[in-house]
């Protein structure tokens, strides 16, 4: 059993033919097994990622040891992450005879190690995808906390935790299912009210103080190629676009900044009585934002059940302002690895 559990950490020696067809078969039992179970099951793109990279962790120094077996240099087990080129790689290792020549020395030089590193951290990032998901920021509802280009990572929500007031969560849009980004504001069974652009949460006001005003350029979003909004407008482009920003403090203590532009009628709302199992929703940059506030009759969110939670988001790796993420010259230099208020 321990020889086989430290068989992927084992390079060295030779492999036979035949226990290089026998992992070969193995592996596409496993490969036919997770078909059959994503055809079956709705499976998280993780699950797959995982399976296939600790599989090519485990095989790894089978197709090394069975290059030592034909008296070739480890360096060729390369070839086998080759797109379609692999499969005449397999032929190739499962046909070839031994060739009784000295085990090469590639096993015991620096780049084998690095070689097994790696392979551990792809094993190690695959497997953590249980926890955690990528998400990108396409629009501005969330200024000032997220902005446009932000990429983050999302710690899934298992069904035992309890979301808190005022975690910002990624969600599945609850009529056509894209994943949102939004500031939790009701639990269920919570009363919300929305009036001259403040919250209350079952009867008690959240607290309110000005903060310097937030200021971007007019100019258009590469995302979605929109202007943003200004409470200075009109804002020729190139010129600055300002927005009155405010540090709201719910009754539960949590405090960030959100914006606010101009009086409009989704300042004003009636209360928002929410239902067991649903959360209720807002954007930071509130007179930009699609929300609970708006029902799904009317083409909105409104209450989000608790089965389309996805995570709380937890740290923006890095944020780029450009038309590409890895534009490495138009990444914000501010931006990295800043936890999410």
């Amino acid at each position: 059993m321990t020889r086989f559990l430290l068989c992927p950490f084992d390079w060295s020696g030779t492999a036979s033919r035949r226990q290089f067809w026998l992992s070969l078969l193995v592996a596409l039992c496993v490969v036919g097994s997770l078909v059959l179970i994503a055809m079956s099951f709705q499976v998280e793109p993780w699950v797959s990622l995982s399976v296939l990279s600790c599989l090519q962790f485990a095989l790894w120094p089978i197709f090394v040891k069975r290059l030592h077996e034909m008296g070739r240099s480890g360096y060729w087990s390369i070839l086998l992450v080759v797109p379609f080129l692999f499969i005449p790689v397999f032929l190739w290792l499962g046909i070839g005879r031994p060739k009784h020549q000295p085990v090469d020395a590639w096993p015991s030089k620096p780049s084998h190690r690095v070689g097994q590193t790696l392979l551990l951290l792809l094993v190690c990032v695959s497997l953590s995808r249980a926890y955690w998901a990528p998400y990108w920021i396409p629009a501005g509802s969330m200024k000032p906390a997220l902005l446009v280009g932000d990429y983050l990572i999302v710690s899934h929500y298992g069904k035992t935790q309890i979301p808190q007031p005022g975690d910002v969560l990624v969600f599945r849009h609850p009529v056509h299912g894209t994943a949102f980004i939004k500031r939790l504001i009701g639990l269920p069974g919570d009363e919300v009210q929305i009036s001259n652009g403040k919250v209350s949460i079952n009867g008690i006001w959240a607290d309110y103080s000005a903060r310097p005003p937030f200021e971007e350029p007019m100019a258009p979003t590469w995302a979605n190629g929109q202007y943003p909004r200004c409470q200075n407008a009109p804002v020729e482009t190139g010129n600055v676009c300002v927005k009155s920003r405010w540090l709201e403090t719910l009754p539960s203590g949590k405090a960030y900044p959100v914006l606010d532009i101009a009086d409009q009628t989704l300042d004003h709302t009636g209360t928002f009585h929410v239902p067991n199992g649903h959360y209720f929703f807002l954007g930071d940059n509130r007179d930009n934002s699609s929300d609970s506030r708006i029902s799904q009759s009317a083409g909105g969110m409104g209450f989000v059940p608790r089965d389309a939670l996805i995570g709380r988001a937890e740290l923006i790796l890095f944020s780029s302002q450009g038309p590409q993420l890895l534009s490495f010259s138009q990444w914000r230099p501010g931006r990295f690895l800043v936890p999410v208020n």
